[in-house]
């Protein structure tokens, strides 16, 4: 059998394509919740030098405070954590759906991350300064058992991947946004075009946020 949806070949008997989620047969009603959500990824740049000067439990300590700073700053702005990996935040805008302008809130987490690690390294918290790398793109996804803990949920989209090679190709202390992000959120903010980035099978057409920083 090859699914209608992804044309991935499927040569056991399921319901849902175990590819891409979509039912295989016109009776079967999809578990999944459908939603346009905003993917942030934002990882430290920086890290490694500073973790060469410190002892490992100052190392935690800093990154503590600053992931604890920024869960904080992802919260007031509607913003779902999906996962901390390493020195590294995914989180989700737009799973709350009483909640409007999700990619607009989504930019404005980011600009604000940008701010309040200003103000951190100009306390001298660390002797070799932090930076930022942001990448950020609007998928569709299909969640099952969606809840407010996501640890627990299934979700197919291809924005984590599209936000991921955003990200790794930034430069510090900058924002680069997909083409979908782009569209909605042009007219309130800012860009410069970058041009595509290919990886295996995706191509993600990228924008460059002009930064509103302090200093």
């Amino acid at each position: 059998m090859i699914c209608g949806n992804c044309n991935k070949e499927i040569t056991q008997t399921f319901n849902f394509c175990p590819w891409c989620g979509a039912p295989l047969h016109d009776d079967i009603t999809s578990p999944f919740e459908d939603l346009k959500l905003t993917f942030l990824r934002v990882d430290l740049s920086g890290f490694t030098r500073m973790s060469e000067t410190m002892i490992a439990e100052d190392v935690m300590a800093v990154l503590n405070d600053i992931f604890d700073m920024f869960a904080k700053i992802i919260a007031k702005n509607k913003g779902t954590i999906y996962q901390v990996v390493g020195d590294e935040i995914v989180s989700i805008f737009g799973l709350d759906l009483e909640t409007g302008f999700a990619p607009h809130m989504a930019i404005l987490t980011a600009e604000e991350m940008f701010n309040r690690l200003y103000d951190f390294n100009k306390k001298g918290s660390v002797k070799s300064p932090l930076g930022l790398k942001v990448g950020a793109e609007i998928e569709p996804a299909s969640i099952f058992n969606l809840h407010p803990d996501l640890r627990n949920a299934l979700i197919l989209t291809k924005g984590f991947r599209k936000s991921q090679i955003l990200q790794k190709n930034a430069v510090s202390n900058t924002i680069l946004v997909g083409e979908n992000l782009h569209k909605v959120t042009k007219g309130f903010f800012a860009y410069r075009e970058i041009g595509e980035f290919v990886e295996e099978s995706f191509g993600v057409k990228a924008y460059e946020y002009k930064l509103k920083l302090k200093g």
